[in-house]
């Protein structure tokens, strides 16, 4: 584990100006990593090593695309077409325009408390058009991708049913996290777990087998 701890942030309302009492699903993740967050490692001074103190958005509204392609429309084997369209919408930029000026002042903190640390890759001002030539050149996909077989009614573009089956397909049900209707603002473990106890019961219900208790 090289993340020491992980905080979860309403961008649009962050400390000291909080509502510690909202509901809201928070937007904006923060983790420190003892190691470089970017493809491309700056030079660092000899004898020192690197930290990140990582931005995320956790509740993306840009949607990306799968779509067959022409080889494989009629052979699995074959790759689908994978468009994921990361930061198509504009809502999204601005989580990393109130999220990284927040970062930056929580290191300069840090540094402040006595953290020998120093900035090694930051953008180089924070007017909205370098955070955002900085969000260009740094920002990478993270991983737990969901939501490409939402549940959803079959007009409005679902794949599968609140029992989890496809539609127009029989004794077929999806259960993991593509059948999520939108990003949950967190790690998705859990919330997979917990749909496919749901389908094992949607199962057994239809097989009308005796309930199986647990510990």
């Amino acid at each position: 584990m090289i993340s020491e701890y992980f905080c979860f942030f309403h961008s649009d309302n962050l400390p000291p100006n909080h509502d510690k009492n909202s509901h809201a699903l928070p937007d904006l993740e923060l983790f420190w990593t003892a190691a470089y967050g970017a493809s491309v490692v700056p030079p660092l001074p000899k004898g020192k090593g690197g930290g990140s103190l990582m931005v995320q958005n956790t509740c993306p509204v840009s949607v990306g695309t799968i779509r067959l392609s022409r080889e494989g429309a009629n052979d699995v084997k074959v790759d689908p077409v994978v468009d994921p369209k990361l930061l198509s919408d504009p809502s999204d930029w601005e989580v990393y325009r109130r999220g990284i000026p927040f970062a930056i002042e929580l290191a300069k903190k840090m540094r402040e408390s006595g953290y020998e640390i120093e900035p090694a890759d930051v953008p180089a001002s924070l007017e909205t058009k370098d955070i955002d030539d900085f969000v260009r050149s740094h920002a990478w996909a993270s991983q737990h991708y969901t939501s490409s077989c939402r549940m959803k009614p079959l007009e409005e573009g679902g794949v599968v049913d609140q029992q989890l089956r496809v539609y127009g397909v029989k004794n077929l049900r999806i259960a993991d996290a593509s059948v999520f209707p939108a990003q949950v603002a967190s790690r998705p473990q859990a919330t997979v777990v917990m749909i496919a106890e749901r389908c094992a019961d949607f199962i057994r219900q239809e097989w009308n087998a005796p309930e199986i208790k647990k510990a």
